[in-house]
């Protein structure tokens, strides 16, 4: 059995809804133990009128690995929630929700995580800085890089940048770490998912890939020779293709996965073809992280509207051999 450590968390939003609506769709394969307060995920399935067992998860006995309840790491919350209105005050709960299902699976104790929406902005604000989970994931795990990839049945979308202002991202890229993250979602694609050579199809930083330098230098500068170096040791690898026509593949090979050169030139595309059914995953952990695909939806809390099919789909990814993702009935 798959033992999954699952981080909550904004205690306003959607978060704890999902978890207490997709607990029983969860395969019996895998066993969910949640991070969250017991008082709040009890009030919030009254609200929700959804009958429920809770129960503290406080070691690994045999009773407490049952499926019969829903499991929680206890946290101790500062002041009452109330759904779709975010406090500051809840900061520190979000984190320590986070932290503590990261150090547990760092331990051994389970397997993976799975991480349920958090508004970076909120734990900013409260003067915690905090850049987003993919960026701690690597600092608390001592990860040197790490490459943020959403997956879904139709398309994977790995990025060479994440939560980084445009106007940075021609900067902090480079030839080097572009060969890195290739490198690593390459490996990632042959070991978990087993394609044996993956296709990778790398889009340009700039509109029309630059037009030859016309429109923008980067690709002629670190982008083509990061391919090329990459082509000439093995990897089945083309671009820089124009981002405005990349995703078009009614005439050409299917790629298994493209590389966006920052967040919102790919996530857009794979959102538009499958939001709530894609998962976020994080490669090159010691760990498999996966995500959900969206926000913490705080005008739909307690409300019941909350679709919990990208927190399933989170979840079994993680129990499904080579990390494939369940097909739709």
């Amino acid at each position: 059995m798959t033992k999954i450590a699952v981080s909550s968390g904004d205690p306003a939003g959607i978060g704890p809804d999902i978890c207490i609506k997709a607990f029983d769709q969860i395969s019996k394969d895998c066993l969910p133990i949640f991070f969250g307060n017991i008082e709040l995920f009890k009030e919030r399935a009254e609200l929700l009128r959804i009958k429920i067992n809770i129960e503290e998860y406080t070691g690994d006995n045999k009773k407490q690995c049952s499926s019969d309840s829903l499991k929680l790491v206890n946290q101790t919350l500062n002041e009452k929630v109330i759904p779709g209105e975010p406090s500051l005050h809840s900061a520190n709960y979000i984190l320590n929700n986070f932290k503590q299902s990261v150090k547990r699976t760092l331990d051994g104790e389970f397997d993976a995580i799975v991480t349920c929406p958090i508004n970076k902005q909120l734990i900013n604000d409260s003067g915690i800085a905090f850049t987003g989970h993919t960026e701690e994931l690597a600092q608390l795990s001592n990860t040197q890089q790490v490459v943020m990839m959403l997956v879904n049945e139709n398309i994977k979308v790995a990025l060479a940048s994440t939560h980084l202002p445009i106007r940075e991202v021609p900067s902090f890229l480079n030839e080097e770490l572009l060969k890195e993250i290739i490198l690593i979602t390459n490996e990632s694609l042959k070991k978990n998912w087993g394609i044996a050579d993956p296709l990778i199809k790398v889009l340009g930083l700039n509109p029309h890939a630059g037009d030859g330098g016309h429109i923008g230098k980067e690709e002629q500068e670190f982008i083509t020779p990061a391919i090329n170096n990459l082509k000439n040791k093995g990897l089945n690898i083309t671009g820089p293709l124009s981002a405005d026509t990349a995703f078009v593949e009614k005439n050409s090979e299917k790629a298994d996965v493209f590389i966006a050169m920052f967040h919102d030139q790919g996530l857009p595309v794979i959102k538009a073809l499958g939001f709530g059914e894609t998962v976020n995953i994080t490669l090159g952990l010691p760990f498999i992280r996966t995500s959900v695909d969206h926000g913490t939806a705080y005008d739909i809390s307690g409300t019941g509207a909350a679709d919990e099919s990208s927190l399933l789909a989170a979840i079994e990814a993680v129990s499904y051999t080579h990390l494939t993702l369940p097909t739709k009935a």
